[in-house]
């Protein structure tokens, strides 16, 4: 088994876990209780389309500069400007449905602060983790995005039906202001949280005609792509193909979240073990985490057509998740490899790549099930494909070498 992580090491690991949970309880909570407000103040569904897709122009905007910033000057200091403002964002955030102006452009500032987040994240176990610790380490810090979002499912209509939509979204803003405290507990620096020493310049051209850079980006978007159209457009192929009521699928919506959790870490625990065996190179390690997520997922996303029962679909898509978790312990890890110090700033540029498929897959997807013959099947093909084009790309251009000083 590897060995246990050094305490300074395991709380930096903690930390970013915790911060990942709550971003996502703010991710998925906020769609929850805007569904409701914006349905009592009769918002028609194009702008309620437009305050979803808020927080990902601020988001995506982010992601480089925040990776950059944290390089520069340490992960430590970005992160918390933007759990404060992320905070401060929420506290803003009207509860009336009808403000749409006003909680657009709160939306948009949330989603700038967490677009910092990741890369910020990324930029500090990079430097603080060493390699043969890495899988572990990031995967468990993903998890939380999962474990977050499956919390966020029960404890947000909780927290309306206590208080409505003003103390669900004090509540999921307060999750940055809590982060914050277990932050500045401990008043020692660490590991990983200050940035360069020396500051030096980012190598654009270099990292931007990279093959091994480009299939870290070309991934990134397969995940998302294929991930976002199964959390966005499951709940409608219970209702219009397998017939289940729209009031029956909470818990069909918390599986999905659970099981990638899961397969997140275990993941991580079997890299790792491998690696520190000494009898697979990181390179290896990483493509087959990589082939084996997005070949089993692509599979999985064929046969979901041909699902006749809740069960059997519940099931399968629910392999095509925790699939490309699995995944994650390959590309995901991979910024670290072949640039440590400027890891955030990769992970900026492929994050910024699964926010454009988070925009486009979802809209493709229902254009897709407008037109087509066969909806479904063509549906579901499209984000199958771009997993075995992102596996075969990765097999032949990934690597776990250092390429960038």
């Amino acid at each position: 088994m590897p060995a246990p992580l050094p305490a300074p090491r395991l709380a930096l690991v903690v930390l970013t876990f915790a911060a990942a949970f709550a971003c996502y309880i703010d991710r998925v909570g906020f769609p929850i209780v805007y569904t409701a407000i914006a349905r009592d103040a009769w918002i028609p569904k194009t702008i309620q389309g437009s305050v979803h897709s808020a927080f990902y122009n601020g988001y995506t905007a982010t992601q480089v500069p925040g990776g950059a910033l944290a390089t520069r000057i340490g992960g430590q200091k970005v992160i918390v400007w933007a759990f404060a403002l992320w905070g401060l964002m929420s506290a803003l955030t009207p509860s009336d449905g009808s403000r749409t102006r006003a909680i657009w452009w709160c939306r948009v500032g949330v989603g700038g602060a967490m677009g910092t987040v990741f890369p910020s994240m990324h930029s500090m176990l990079a430097q603080a983790i060493p390699t043969q610790e890495r899988n572990r380490a990031v995967s468990f810090m993903t998890s939380g995005m999962y474990f977050g979002s499956a919390f966020a499912m029960v404890a947000v209509p909780v927290a309306m039906r206590l208080g409505g939509a003003a103390f669900a979204t004090t509540a999921t803003g307060c999750c940055a202001f809590a982060w914050l405290l277990a932050w500045n507990a401990d008043t020692t620096v660490l590991p990983g949280a200050m940035g360069a020493r020396k500051p030096r310049g980012t190598p654009w051209g270099g990292l931007l005609t990279s093959p091994a850079v480009l299939v870290i980006m070309l991934n990134n978007f397969t995940f998302h792509y294929a991930f976002f159209i199964l959390m966005s457009w499951m709940p409608t192929f219970y209702e219009q193909k397998l017939g289940l009521d729209a009031g029956s699928y909470t818990w069909l919506k918390m599986i999905p979240y659970l099981v990638m959790g899961t397969c997140s870490n275990v993941g991580g625990i079997v890299a790792d073990k491998m690696m520190s065996s000494k009898a697979y190179s990181p390179t290896y390690v990483r493509k087959l985490l990589n082939t084996i997520g997005f070949v089993l997922a692509a599979l999985a996303l064929w046969s979901l057509p041909l699902c006749t029962s809740v069960g059997s679909a519940a099931f399968v898509s629910s392999i095509a998740l925790g699939a490309l978790a699995v995944a994650r312990g390959g590309y995901a890890v991979n910024h670290m490899d072949v640039a440590p110090r400027l890891a955030g700033v990769l992970m900026g540029m492929s994050n910024g790549c699964g926010a454009m498929a988070g925009m486009i897959g979802p809209w493709f997807t229902g254009l897709v099930l407008d037109t087509a013959r066969d909806p479904w099947v063509a549906a579901f093909n499209m984000p199958g494909y771009l997993c075995v084009g992102g596996a075969a790309a990765y097999l032949r251009y990934a690597t776990a070498e250092q390429l960038f000083d």
